[in-house]
């Protein structure tokens, strides 16, 4: 895990209490609140949708905390809002017809989605270990998502809200890592 990441989650989590457990708590039921939002809005992937809008918080807590009053839980809840606006965006997105499909595939030349996999195939192989194989074993889909990774929670010995936290920092590293990636693909493209 990068020490960035750790200080930006430190920096939420005094954000959310002063008192550490408190904060975690608190932390908790924000996590739950946003998996609830979601799911009532119809979002298949309640919980990873959480995760993202607490790493959406979580990076741009630094400055958001100096400015903001209030419930920070509010803040949260309105990074909820602007992503379920992005997904009824996507949804009504025109979609290219099947027959067409292969036309605009050939036309596309930038390898996008083959830099993408490649370079998440990289930093996959940058993780320890034991860090790639739960981050693997986290997303099978062997079982329905929620009975699957308590269960995984379960043969690891640790709370499933351990496990999502867990995962969640894996997953921050991993974003990090495609990222920085992808821009070294893009400027090695550009040169």
């Amino acid at each position: 895990m990068s020490k960035h990441w750790e200080d930006q989650f430190e920096l939420l989590l005094a954000w959310l209490n002063p008192d550490r457990e408190k904060a975690g708590q608190k932390y908790e039921e924000i996590r739950q609140s946003l998996i609830n939002i979601f799911s009532w809005r119809g979002c298949h992937d309640a919980e990873d949708l959480a995760d993202e809008a607490i790493t959406r918080v979580t990076n741009k807590v630094g400055d958001v905390a100096k400015d903001y009053s209030g419930d920070p839980a509010l803040y949260f809840y309105g990074v909820a809002k602007k992503m379920i606006w992005e997904i009824v965006r996507r949804e009504r997105a025109p979609t290219v017809p099947a027959e067409g499909l292969k036309e605009v595939i050939a036309e596309d030349e930038s390898h996008e989605f083959e830099d993408a996999y490649d370079c998440m195939e990289r930093c996959l192989t940058q993780l320890p270990p034991a860090e790639r194989e739960l981050i693997l074993r986290y997303y099978q889909q062997e079982k329905p998502k929620i009975r699957y990774r308590r269960e995984l929670a379960r043969r690891l010995g640790m709370a499933p809200n351990n496990l999502r936290v867990k995962v969640h920092r894996i997953r921050a590293v991993l974003h990090s890592c495609i990222q920085q990636c992808l821009q070294e693909k893009g400027d090695n493209e550009t040169n």
